[in-house]
């Protein structure tokens, strides 16, 4: 499955560019889809480095899954791979940043496989998934138009 969303960020593309740099910094945040967000390499980031990321689905389930930057690019580009521990879903994410008007054009690409007992649940999650990365999208565009921004890392750090 092939998601892509978008958006127009009225702050420069540099800024845009920190907050995906620098995302581990801003989860936990009261009603985040992201409650944890662990950046398990040290140093800078760059290709290869490494997260851990707990997604809330509902408010009573969360899956855990890790992903490592496969291109970092300043300030235009960074793409990742991800694999969920069940090993039942697997895929790619790609941020393009292009500056516009001031602005910034962010486009989200990404892709989803599923293994397993979860092809016949294609169409619910081909639907949930793209709600999800919409909501996702419009909550990042509000945080950083509205600078709601306040860098700590509230993750637990592992």
């Amino acid at each position: 499955m092939v998601f892509e969303v978008g958006a127009f960020i009225q702050r420069p593309i540099a800024e845009v560019f920190a907050f995906f740099r620098d995302i581990e910094r801003y989860a936990g945040r009261p009603g985040s889809v992201v409650p944890v967000y662990d950046k398990l390499t040290p140093g800078p980031t760059g290709v290869g480095t490494r997260y851990r990321e707990v997604i809330r689905l509902t408010p009573w389930h969360t899956m855990e899954n890790e992903s490592e930057l496969t291109e970092f690019e300043p300030p235009a580009r960074l793409a990742s791979r991800f694999w969920f521990r069940s090993g039942r879903l697997h895929g790619t994410l790609l941020y393009t940043l292009t500056p516009h008007n001031g602005g910034t054009r962010v486009t989200q690409r990404q892709t989803l496989e599923l293994r397993g007992w979860l092809r016949p649940l294609r169409p619910f999650i081909r639907l949930t998934f793209a709600r999800r990365l919409r909501w996702r999208m419009a909550t990042i565009k509000r945080l950083l138009e509205r600078r709601e921004l306040t860098p700590g890392n509230q993750s637990t750090g592992r």
